[in-house]
């Protein structure tokens, strides 16, 4: 091989290692990119999703408030009717199960309205941000785009000038697209640094997000796990206030009397004579009968429990006080959810601000890159002349 031909060989193989350091740099730079746009998009869609789910914290607000009042007035109803002998002892045990079981109900409720508290402004956050959250996605589909064609525009330049055969013309091509890519490869290397930094920014939003939106979609177990609750409770309340509205029940049982008399007037003499009987009455509610210390004799106090018990049996019988009630793991979610959503602002919204404030540093690129493929092109239809 002559000294000029090796000279051409030398100088093509140096000079396209600086393009291809050029075509892996882009093609790095590409793939930060389309990775970007992914958890951009994701994030956009998993906002979406937030807003939309945020409302049932309203519904499970409501959910505790109702079962925080069934408990209460289950716990009272249970302590009313304690006093009936046959369910005495078992009442009292389920209320202390009951008074203990609404601990945690109260402050998941004391949660749960702190939670109302930041969900409205957290939802015009939200709001507010997700056109912003769309604009990012738009440039980088855009810088996206322009990439490819830079790979493409600059693969193709790279291709035709290594199918030429070594001249001068091939020399001052190589030189030409050499120093165009030297020049461009330091941007694209300052570009991605800049790009990898928001890249590791936006993960920590979508890890953000994705937490926010975990918990927010157990709020909808959550309000299954305490509509199973209230589903036992119902029931056992409305029995209650069965036997409830029985103890107030009046009772009235007749006992002995005395005759009633008439009067007539003969020979204008005023004369009383027998004319029916007043009957005797004790009345007495079925509490008071249940309580005892009624100055009644033994016989009318027969007379009382047996119509006491003729119309409260009928509803202890149906008075099912073996209940089981089921937990509420899903309680723990509200103070994890309380805590995310009060840095929420600091932690997502901010953030995807300060993306939207760089999106000059994306502008910029993609303007830089529409100018080295105007370049690269000229370069391209250079050698394109060359192999005809």
């Amino acid at each position: 091989m002559s000294t000029v031909n090796s000279q051409f060989t030398d100088s093509v193989i140096s000079s396209m290692n600086e393009a291809n350091k050029l075509m892996h740099d882009v093609s790095a730079t590409e793939g930060n990119t389309a990775k970007l746009e992914a958890d951009v998009k994701a994030v956009s869609q998993d906002l979406q999703t937030i807003d939309s789910d945020l409302t049932i914290s309203k519904t499970i607000n409501t959910k505790l408030k109702d079962l925080d009042s069934a408990l209460s007035e289950a716990v009272e109803l249970l302590e009313v009717v304690s006093i009936i002998p046959e369910i005495g002892t078992e009442a009292s045990e389920i209320k202390n199960v009951l008074t203990t079981f609404k601990k945690p109900i109260d402050e998941a409720l004391d949660v749960s309205n702190k939670v109302e508290k930041i969900v409205a402004p957290i939802r015009k956050a939200i709001d507010k941000v997700e056109p912003k959250v769309k604009q990012i996605d738009e440039v980088l589909l855009k810088l996206m785009n322009a990439e490819n064609q830079f790979i493409a525009t600059l693969g193709g330049a790279i291709n035709c000038i290594s199918s030429l055969p070594n001249s001068i013309v091939k020399t001052d091509l190589v030189n030409h697209l050499d120093s165009a890519a030297d020049k461009v490869d330091s941007g694209v290397l300052a570009f991605d640094n800049a790009q990898i930094k928001i890249l590791n920014g936006i993960s920590e939003v979508t890890e953000e997000v994705e937490k926010i939106k975990h918990l927010v979609m157990g709020l909808v177990s959550l309000e299954n796990q305490i509509n199973a609750v209230i589903n036992v409770l119902n029931p056992l309340i409305s029995s209650l206030n069965s036997v409830k509205n029985v103890l107030s029940h009046t009772i009235r049982v007749p006992y002995g009397g005395y005759p009633k008399f008439c009067y007539k007037h003969v020979l204008g003499i005023k004369l009383p004579y027998p004319c029916g009987w007043h009957t005797v009455y004790f009345s007495f509610n079925v509490e008071q009968i249940i309580k005892g210390g009624l100055s009644v004799i033994g016989p009318v106090m027969d007379l009382l429990n047996k119509a006491m018990n003729a119309v409260l049996q009928p509803v202890l019988r149906s008075l099912n006080l073996k209940i089981h009630l089921p937990s509420i793991p899903g309680l723990s979610i509200l103070n994890d959810l309380s805590e995310d959503l009060n840095s929420f602002i600091t932690k997502t919204i901010e953030p995807i601000n300060d993306f939207v404030n760089q999106l000059n540093v994306f502008e910029n690129a993609f303007k830089d890159l529409e100018g080295f493929i105007s370049e690269v092109e000229k370069i391209n239809r250079a050698c394109t002349v060359q192999l005809k």
